[in-house]
Order: C-alpha cells, then sequence, then structure tokens
C-alpha cells in the first residue's frame, strides 16, 4: 500500500468486512464483554472516535498543520513500519487516551452506534479525497501513542487500527 487510491481502497474494504461481519451478530453478543476487553459494541464507538478525530486533522489546511507540527527528523515509514511502531506500543502497554475511550457504548443503542460508524468512515473518506498524494507527505500531525506522523503515515495507521479492532470484533 503506498498511494491515496491503495488506502482509500484498504479502508474501503475494512469498512465493508466490518459491517458485513455486524449484520451477522446478536444484539446480546454485540453488547457483551469478554475477560474484561472491550465489546463490539466499545471497539465500534472507539473505532468511531479514532476515525472522526483524524477526519478533523483531514479538514485542516496543510499550512496549519504545519504551522502546528513540525516535520519529524526521520525518514518516511511505509505501512509495515507503522503497524510495527504500533504494535511495539502497544506491547510496551500503550492504551487509548480519554478522548479516544469508548463513550456511547455505555448503554448500547446499536441503530446509533452503527449510524454513527458508517458517518465516521463516510466522512473519513470524503476528506481523504481532498487531499492529493504529494500533500500526504508533506504535512504532518501528531498521533497520541506514535506522534508526529505524516498525513500518509496517519491514514496507514487509520488503515491498520480498523484491522486491528475487526480482530479483536471476531474475537
Amino acid at each position: 500500500m503506498k498511494t491515496k487510491e491503495d488506502i482509500k481502497i484498504a479502508l474501503q474494504l475494512i469498512f465493508d468486512d466490518i459491517n458485513t461481519y455486524l449484520k451477522n451478530v446478536d444484539s446480546s453478543s454485540f453488547k457483551k464483554s469478554k475477560n474484561g476487553k472491550w465489546s463490539i459494541a466499545q471497539n465500534i464507538d472507539h473505532l468511531t472516535l479514532s476515525n472522526s478525530i483524524t477526519t478533523i486533522g483531514l479538514r485542516m489546511p496543510v499550512f496549519a498543520l504545519n504551522t502546528l507540527y513540525k516535520k519529524p527528523t526521520r525518514n518516511a515509514w511505509n505501512y509495515d513500519e507503522v503497524v510495527w511502531k504500533y504494535q511495539l506500543k502497544l506491547n510496551s502497554g500503550a492504551k487509548a487516551p480519554m478522548p479516544f475511550t469508548p463513550k456511547l457504548s455505555i448503554v448500547p443503542i446499536r441503530s446509533i452506534l452503527e449510524r454513527n460508524w458508517k458517518n465516521s468512515f463516510k466522512s473519513l473518506l470524503s476528506n481523504l479525497d481532498k487531499w492529493s498524494d504529494s500533500d500526504l507527505d508533506n504535512a504532518f500531525i501528531s498521533h497520541p501513542i506514535l506522534g508526529v506522523l505524516s498525513v500518509r503515515e496517519l491514514m496507514f495507521f487509520t488503515v491498520y487500527h480498523n484491522r486491528h479492532h475487526f480482530e479483536t470484533i471476531k474475537k
């Protein structure tokens, strides 16, 4: 995965996979937490929050992002490097910061959670459309666990993050 189009395709595939899976999950399973882990509802709530906050970043102009965040003094990371760095942080105990913890799923109304999830994805994809491939590499944004990333690296993270939580949901 390299181009914006690759990222969009990967995001659409994971979105479709999650939606297909959710259609086959009964309401009690949707709300049920196992072994102290987040329920499916909580995972969907978390992904909705994460995708929505990412979309806020995508709505900002390049010059504004680059005023706030300076280019890292490292080489750009590809998809596999983003995944590896994130897994290292998770294995070191990193957890979702407060703004990213599930809120609506405390009293999970499935229709609201699923509608918000779908809207967050539509908004994410439509705002990604507004970016050029070049700007994805030339704008920078802060990630709460990984630090300052290029917008392309953030989109790599977003693909992986949704896949990661889908694997958790299926378990």
